[in-house]
């Protein structure tokens, strides 16, 4: 299901993705506030559609515009034996500093916070670690 939110007028383009930070100082008193921050931190959004609508910002130098959007799956890994589809868990840092490996990235994308609670939307295929962990690829939400 997707979400309305505000987005500068010159990143407002469909397809476009990005990552919600946080609320800035600078609006703090906006009466459009609630509509740019009701997203959950550190989580990537993708733009599914632009609409006619735009509205004056301090933060973006000109306007900003309404836009559709919807949460993208976090991709990363979990152990094999909490990765099952629909259900929800909490995740743990694999405690791996081997940087060179080929699944690194997937390991630790970014904004991916350890400790919280995640649904899984997908489990995919087992992953080769070096350091002989049972981890699988999954989609997270």
């Amino acid at each position: 299901m997707g979400s309305v939110t505000l987005i500068g007028e010159n990143l407002a383009k469909e397809g476009i993705e990005f990552r919600f930070g946080e609320c800035l100082s600078k609006c703090q008193d906006c009466e459009l506030k609630n509509s740019c921050y009701g997203l959950e931190k550190n989580r990537l959004y993708k733009v599914t559609g632009v609409r006619d609508k735009s509205h004056r910002c301090k933060v973006h130098h000109g306007k900003v515009k309404v836009v559709d959007i919807e949460q993208i799956p976090v991709k990363t890994t979990a152990s094999n034996r909490t990765a099952v589809e629909g259900s929800v868990i909490k995740l743990e840092d694999k405690e791996c500093n081997e940087i060179d490996c080929e699944n690194y990235r997937l390991c630790y994308p970014p904004g991916i916070e350890f400790g919280i609670k995640y649904n899984v939307e997908k489990v995919g295929k087992k992953i080769e670690c070096p350091k002989g962990k049972d981890l699988k690829k999954v989609e997270l939400k």
